[in-house]
């Protein structure tokens, strides 16, 4: 019964391939018509051998009897059977008078000679055996990979390569077979083929020969049937007639034609219409026999078979029609799955609610309104009467149909869309609730037997690891598809209230489909659910692992960087976090995969891996250019040393002083550049690191480098020339320093005029213009006496005599009491001006007096020094004096600033002294001394004193107050400390 079944399957799957033949002068048909017409009669006339003379018993399935190919196709070629013989022309128009063969061979594959059962048996698995293959030029050894029950097909591989071809059993030699019997099985093929073949091409031969009406029945015999049938019954017959006639006659020109290609059949079909005529005797009892059936059956008019006919070819087109999507190319995200799903669901569920009743409704309402009134009346408007009709036994039959057909293809729908979903991964359905992955993140353990469905993409979260798609929507969502187009398939509206018009029917007439709670769908829905639940697992378990590269993931390059400055790392250390980066970075190469099938899940990892890599790479980069920089200003460093060196060198000198400074400087350059140079090569293997690492240098900091290390020659060389320099610019300031003698002496004989002849002026209102002067003459006289020691020190290094300084000493040390004169007086006037201009509250009394005693201090000093000059004399004396007469003013202005002077104070001195205005200390001490307070000293004082004792009483006052409220403050305290320690009454 498998084999058989199995046997159909093939033939089923091969007659719908594309085949095309044409008649040598005719429009080429399709293959479909050929096959059909041969399927009906195939079994009737392959001929097969008796059971016994087939079956051959295997002993040792490793015994070879033939184990060449050469040896293989000697024996076919004996049976007359030729590699040519297996090959068929796929996708071609095939000749009807050419010898090709337009059958595939296995579908007459007498599957008795088997000799043993591969699904008991497992000795064919990776055993090498003999195969023909395309182009079916030779037979050629290759390796079984694979078995698929039911088409008899098999998976091989040729021997040396990687391809794999599935092809038929007689295409397959296995080494412990009888090679005899299975010649035998290939020749009892080819009969069956060529039998076949030729009976399609006769029949087709038949059917495009044009009789125009030559073999029609005659008008006697057409007028006998017209009287006892109708005319419909008549063109059957008479097709019938025409196409038996012709067969005879095609025949009858084959067997006289010597025609190799095609033969008339010797095919049970066509048999010879017999007439038997009914005698008197047996016509009464065959009427009433015809008039029972017919009052019984519901085929007793030809409209009803047809409106039969018709309506279950649109069941058998719903049992065909496509409810879900089981089949992809590539897997594909779950929104995107649903989303087809529920398009390919609505045109489905449109056509079953819409398309198929009004087809349905529609062949039916033709075909029965052809009837008119009768059992068949689709008018009928009384209930009792359509109860006992027949159409109402025929509208059930065609609503059982209708949900037969609506059951079948639910179920089948539902079992294709579970079995799609599940894809053959046992090892998901094995794992506990505790799974990790301990595994690689390369190798799935999860490998299912078909491709995956779904597709995921790993992402790296900010807490974890997660996928495009949350996972735990997989099974919530799969069951909600097929349970919603379970749900939608019970609002498909029954076929008898459209038919039926005339009566009146419930708006919820719904043909029966298939519950949600049917023991096949719950079974079903269990299994899908449990599936994909367990899939979870290591799903999860799989991303889990990720969670090791988050810290990578998310790691910002430059703070990275920032951190590893600030650690202040020596280039080695620098050396073993970058090998570490390139290590990292090729072990994500080598164990992180670019994605992984975990059972109906093709997730990719690709993103998130060149994420990892590429996050490796610029931590890399990163740590290269920051070592780079670093050897940069390290190089610069020293260029910059070098530089500095050279232009302390090339100094363009100004005096003789600093090219002694620059000799001096050059004694210490070639140390300096040996120094230079031990630093530049520990920088140089600092460079080397960079070279291990393949890092190319920038143009700039390549020829930084090679600078670095040219500088020490090119300083060495710079030394020879600036000696040269300096030889020159020696004799150039030797002149010069003769020149600057005669112009120093020169200088020294004009102040010294100047100062004899302004020494004799003593005007004593020019205080300031004097002080002036001389600041500006004493300055004089200090730039020449320096002037004179830098030329006495340039005299000693020109190896000359030393310039004499005692003239400019005397003329200092006779000026100094002049300047000091007219300095102390200039200062004294400034300070007296700032005393009696400001306001008297900002006027520091002690700073006045210390400035008084100061300024008369000085003066009493200066008085001995002028006694033989007595002009200048007078002009001490007559400051002295000036000082003196300030004295009485600091007795008022302390007065005056007593702190204690108010409001009212300053009103009753205004008042008494006469003076017109607002007096306080905000006052400049000119209008006091204005309004004459000197002279009403005994006033000042008296309002003072009362304001110190109304100041001394007032404070008395406060005190007591203070002490009388903190008297009250404490007798309050103690009184509440009484009421809370009250006992309660």
């Amino acid at each position: 019964m498998r084999r058989q079944t199995s046997r159909n399957s093939v033939q089923s799957e091969l007659i719908h391939m594309p085949w095309h033949i044409s008649l040598p002068d005719e429009t080429p048909k399709t293959s479909n018509e050929l096959i059909n017409l041969s399927s009906k009669k195939l079994a009737n006339h392959i001929s097969r051998a008796p059971k016994c003379k087939k079956y051959q018993f295997i002993s040792n399935f490793t015994l070879q009897r033939i184990n060449d190919a050469n040896e293989l196709e000697a024996i076919l070629k004996k049976k007359e059977i030729y590699n040519s013989s297996f090959r068929v022309s796929v996708g071609e128009q095939i000749d009807l008078n050419s010898t090709e063969h337009f059958l595939p061979l296995e579908m007459f594959d007498d599957w008795d000679y088997d000799s043993f059962d591969p699904e008991a048996t497992a000795v064919w698995k990776n055993m090498e055996a003999l195969a023909i293959l395309p182009p079916y030029t030779d037979w050629q050894r290759v390796l079984v990979v694979n078995y698929k029950p039911g088409f008899n097909h098999w998976d091989v591989t040729p021997t040396g390569t990687s391809t794999s071809y599935r092809i038929s059993r007689l295409h397959l030699y296995f080494p412990f077979e009888d090679p005899y019997k299975f010649a035998d099985r290939c020749v009892t093929a080819l009969k069956a083929r060529e039998t076949a073949e030729n009976a399609i091409r006769f029949r087709f031969l038949c059917k495009h020969i044009s009789s125009d009406g030559c073999f029609a029945p005659g008008r006697q015999l057409e007028q006998s049937i017209l009287r006892r049938t109708s005319e419909e019954i008549y063109c059957v017959f008479k097709q019938l007639y025409e196409s038996f006639h012709i067969a005879l006659a095609v025949g009858k020109h084959l067997n006289h034609d010597d025609c190799a290609v095609i033969k008339q059949p010797t095919i049970g079909c066509l048999d010879s219409m017999k007439y038997i005529p009914a005698t008197a005797s047996n016509s009464t009892s065959v009427k009433f026999l015809l008039d029972g059936f017919r009052r019984k059956t519901l085929l007793s008019d030809r409209n009803v078979f047809h409106a039969l006919r018709f309506v279950n070819q649109e069941c058998e087109i719903v049992r065909r029609l496509p409810l879900f999507i089981v089949a992809n190319e590539k897997p594909i995200p779950l929104e995107e799955y649903e989303q087809h799903n529920l398009t390919q669901t609505s045109k489905t569920i449109k056509y079953l609610q819409n398309t198929w009743i009004e087809r349905s409704t529609m062949h039916a309402h033709r075909l029965l309104s052809r009837i008119g009134e009768g059992t068949f009346d689709i008018g009928v408007s009384n209930w009792k009467i359509y109860s006992v009709m027949k159409l109402k036994r025929l509208v059930e039959q065609v609503l059982y149909r209708m949900q037969d057909a609506l059951r079948d293809l639910l179920l089948e729908s539902t079992a294709a869309y579970v079995n799609y979903l599940m894809n053959d991964c046992s090892a998901i359905l094995e794992i506990g609730d505790e799974y990790c992955w301990d595994g690689n993140l390369i190798d799935s353990p999860f490998e299912p037997n078909r491709p995956a469905v779904f597709y995921l993409t790993l992402e790296m979260g900010q807490e974890s690891p997660h996928y495009s798609t949350d996972p735990y929507t997989f099974p919530e969502t799969l069951r909600y598809i097929m349970d919603d187009i379970l749900t939608e398939c019970h609002f498909i509206h029954a076929f008898e209230p459209s038919l039926m018009q005339s009566l009146i029917f419930a708006e919820n007439f719904f043909l029966s489909s298939v519950g949600l709670l049917d023991p096949v769908i719950v079974k079903q829905r269990k299994a899908l659910l449990e599936y994909y639940q367990k899939s979870l697992l290591p799903l999860r378990a799989y991303a889990t692992r990720y969670t090791a590269y988050r810290e990578l993931f998310f790691t910002n390059v430059k703070e990275f960087v920032e951190q590893i400055k600030n650690a202040d790392k020596s280039s080695s250390e620098i050396k073993e976090d970058i090998a570490l980066q390139i290590r990292m970075r090729e072990n994500l190469e080598h164990t992180v995969p670019f994605f992984i099938v975990i059972g109906p899940y093709w997730i990719n990892v690709q993103p998130l891996r060149e994420a990892l890599i590429s996050k490796r790479l610029e931590l890399t980069a990163a740590l290269l250019k920051m070592l780079t920089e670093k050897l940069r200003l390290k190089t610069a460093d020293v260029i910059g040393c070098y530089n500095a060196i050279n232009e302390r060198m090339c100094e363009k000198p100004v005096s003789i002083e600093h090219i002694y400074d620059i000799r001096a400087y050059m004694e210490d350059v070639p140390e300096l550049v040996t120094r230079l140079e031990d630093r530049m090569r520990s920088i140089l293997y600092e460079y080397e690191i960079l070279e291990g690492f393949l890092h190319n240098l920038p143009d700039a900091d390549f020829q930084q480098k090679w600078n670095a290390l040219a500088y020490p020659r090119l300083v060495l060389k710079q030394m020879v020339s600036v000696k040269e320099f300096h030889e020159t610019e020696v004799d150039r300031f030797r002149k010069q320093q003769f020149a600057d003698e005669a112009t120093f002496t020169a200088s020294i004989e004009d102040i010294n005029a100047y100062i004899s002849k302004f020494t004799t002026l003593y005007d004593v209102s020019k205080v300031s213009e004097m002080s002036v002067e001389v600041r500006r003459l004493w300055k004089t006289l200090q730039e020449l006496i320096d002037q004179g020691h830098i030329m006495n020190r340039r005299q000693e290094l020109f190896e000359m005599a030393p310039i004499s300084l005692n003239n400019l000493f005397e003329l200092r040390t006779n000026f100094q009491a002049y300047r000091e004169l007219w300095t102390v007086a200039a200062d004294y006037l400034k300070l007296e001006e700032t005393w009696i201009g400001n306001p008297l509250v900002s006027v520091d009394l002690e700073g006045v007096r210390r400035g008084l005693q100061q300024t008369h201090d000085s003066l009493k000093d200066l008085l001995p020094l002028f006694r033989d000059q007595p002009q200048l004399l007078t002009v001490v004396e007559h400051f002295v004096t000036v000082v003196e007469a300030f004295r009485p003013n600091l007795d008022i202005m302390e007065l005056l600033k007593c702190p204690y002077l108010e409001a009212i104070h300053w009103g009753q001195l205004a008042k008494e002294i006469g003076v017109k205005g607002k007096l306080s200390v905000d006052v400049g001490f000119d209008v006091f001394l204005e309004h004459g307070f000197r002279d009403h000293m005994y006033t000042v004082r008296r309002v003072v004193v009362k304001a110190e004792q109304l100041r001394s009483e007032q404070e008395a006052r406060w005190a007591e107050e203070e002490r009388i409220r903190r008297i009250e403050e404490e007798y309050r305290r103690a009184r509440a400390e009484r009421r809370q320690n009250r006992n309660e009454i």
